[in-house]
């Protein structure tokens, strides 16, 4: 299950009254949660209550962005060294090369094939990488949809995703299909990207625009699940 705001509220959070989990909008007389210091998890355990009903919230853009990849450990960064110094540099690149590759994907929920894989006849396969537009990086957790069906993909850690579906399937119209690409809606305005299945596609390379401010949004809670796997036949 994911959450978003799809209506973000223009009244402002300082003005409201506090309360116990939070604020009280005068304006639409409905108590707004304070989830701006929750982690996701415990955003998440909130949300499921079976009282929660329609939640109005208020949340920090960006709180739950992936952590950023922890440093190499000292014991690694030594044998690096060492392998360098005794003349094993080339196999040392080749390595890191496969270790870093920018289409190198970390296996999740849904399917992150490999890049140079060849999909089935009658199949496709679309991947790419998506990035944030004004930072470059890539952006882990973003959405894929496959027109306006459930299915799709979720970006890894690395912003890489990748999906097979049928080269003859509704959502595919003229050897074309529309994908939906949504992040974060507290940071990212969602796009559409039209994608030719034929011949092959090329490794995409979305870049996901900011929404204004990229600071803090208050507004009902809207609940969906994530992108399901496309089926095959």
């Amino acid at each position: 299950m994911a959450f978003c705001v799809p209506s973000p509220c223009p009244k402002s959070w300082a003005a409201m009254t506090t309360t116990s989990d939070g604020r009280f909008c005068g304006s639409c007389q409905h108590e707004v949660v304070n989830f701006s210091r929750m982690s996701e998890a415990e955003v998440m355990a909130w949300l499921t209550q079976p009282t929660a009903g329609t939640i109005c919230g208020y949340f920090r853009a960006g709180q739950f962005a992936a952590s950023p990849t922890p440093a190499a450990p000292r014991w690694r960064r030594w044998l690096v060294a060492a392998i360098a110094l005794v003349g094993l540099k080339p196999l040392l690149a080749a390595e890191e090369a496969a270790a870093f590759s920018p289409l190198r994907a970390i296996p999740r929920a849904t399917e992150q094939a490999d890049a140079h894989a060849t999909a089935p006849a009658g199949q496709v396969t679309i991947r790419g990488r998506v990035l944030d537009d004004s930072t470059g990086a890539g952006v882990a957790g973003v959405e894929i949809f496959i027109g306006d069906t459930k299915y799709g993909a979720v970006t890894d850690e690395q912003g890489n995703f990748s999906f097979t579906m049928p080269q003859k399937w509704a959502p595919v119209q003229k050897n074309k299909v529309q994908l939906r690409v949504q992040g974060s809606p507290f940071v990212y305005k969602q796009q559409l990207v039209p994608v030719k299945t034929f011949p092959a596609p090329a490794p995409l390379l979305v870049r996901l625009k900011s929404v204004p401010g990229r600071g803090e949004i208050m507004g009902k809670i809207m609940r969906h699940d994530p992108p399901m796997k496309p089926p095959v036949k």
